[in-house]
């Protein structure tokens, strides 16, 4: 026979049962088959939720067994790929990244800690984070398309790692993204964007990626934040912001992507990009592999902003030209070497630059290749910072 106290406890079993049948759960992690969730669930912005992270890892070849994406792990053509990843990362970091952060450290000095801004960037951020490792804000600007996080579900998952291994490949050999191969690899539905790169790299820096949310910059000013797996975000200037903690997670920095056109028509069709730079203050500017946009007279708005506004500016010779460098208001340091221009732009030849690397009186060591001149030994870096009195505009 049954006794009362067996029937409670029924009833406080069949209770629990239902209770956590129908619990909403917040993590985006494996279903109850095993499989991995389709995608993020939208949240608040300015919302931080492990699952950037855990998107970060994946897309960086990195284990993460307590991840939401864990269940891919498991694959082989994720297996595959983290295998391929590893290989790649090891021996860029060892030839650029480990001589390129100790140059850094001895010579750059207070631009470490200004906004860093850099144009023609595509998704190239490893430089930018390497060279300026403690920047509080980084605002990248190039004409890929944001994208947004992948839905692994919903995509076939062999072709959107081969994707992202082809989008990278060329730039683990020669340290720059070229704009038209780019653009025809995030043209595919499987990649769609800049956004996995940028994770890519932050994940293999060792950052922890804390939020990422889209954004419209109105024509009025006004910034529109959308959660990071929403869809056309609308008309504006599209971007992306992620917030992160570097490996020492002593303070929280934000990386903007923005798609926006530089050259001067555009910039008139939309000057809510000229005044979100404005408000930043004063800026570090960085350019390399910029196919001499800067030097161009179409680019004359974006190249007098950067003069007015930057306290520092960090180029090769790609960016803007010697001679708009007044010597009354720039201090100019000159690293590596020069011998013009790679044979694509032979026309940009400057020789007022040659003639101070001829002279070599002030040309100092560059112990790390850079630009179209990937290799060491054959690149160029020209370091110039404000005279004091000559504050930013």
């Amino acid at each position: 026979m049954i006794t009362r106290k067996k029937r409670l406890q029924g009833r406080i079993t069949i209770f629990l049962f239902f209770f956590l049948w129908f619990l909403p759960f917040p993590g985006l992690g494996a279903d109850q088959a095993g499989s991995p969730a389709a995608g993020p669930t939208p949240g608040k912005t300015g919302e931080h939720h492990p699952v950037y992270n855990d998107y970060a890892r994946f897309l960086a070849g990195l284990p993460n067994p307590g991840g939401c994406l864990a269940a891919y792990e498991s694959k082989p053509e994720w297996v595959k790929y983290a295998g391929s990843s590893n290989r790649s990362w090891e021996s860029f970091a060892a030839r650029q990244l480990q001589p390129m952060r100790q140059w850094a450290a001895q010579e750059l000095g207070a631009a470490q800690k200004t906004t860093v801004f850099y144009p023609f960037s595509g998704p190239d951020f490893l430089n930018l984070y390497t060279l300026f490792p403690r920047a509080g804000t980084y605002v990248l600007v190039a004409l890929e398309p944001v994208g947004a996080l992948p839905d692994f579900a919903a995509l076939d998952l062999a072709n959107f790692l081969a994707r992202m291994q082809n989008s990278l490949e060329q730039y683990l050999h020669t340290d720059y993204f070229v704009t038209a191969k780019m653009n025809a690899q995030i043209a595919r539905t499987e990649l769609a964007g800049v956004l996995p790169v940028l994770l890519y790299f932050l994940a293999r820096e060792q950052a922890r990626v804390l939020e990422v949310q889209r954004l419209v910059l109105k024509t009025d000013g006004a910034m529109e934040e959308r959660p990071a797996a929403a869809g056309n975000p609308g008309p504006g200037i599209p971007g992306v912001r992620l917030v992160f903690a570097g490996p020492d997670a002593s303070k929280k920095q934000t990386l903007y992507y923005f798609q926006v056109n530089l050259q001067n028509h555009s910039l008139a069709r939309n000057p809510q990009f000229v005044s979100f730079l404005k408000r930043l203050g004063p800026l570090t500017t960085f350019t390399k592999s910029a196919s001499f946009l800067l030097a161009s007279q179409f680019s004359s708005v974006i190249r007098q902003l950067i003069l007015d506004r930057s306290s520092y500016v960090l180029q090769d010779d790609s960016g803007i030209p010697l001679q708009d460098f007044d010597p009354a208001i720039w201090r100019l340091r000159f690293y590596g070497t020069y011998k013009g221009p790679i044979a694509l732009f032979k026309n940009r030849y400057q020789e007022d630059l040659a003639a101070v690397y001829n002279a070599g009186k002030e040309v100092y060591p560059l112990p790390f290749g850079i630009g179209y001149h990937f290799r060491a030994g054959t690149s160029n870096l020209l370091f110039a910072a404000k005279k004091p009195g000559d504050s930013s505009r």
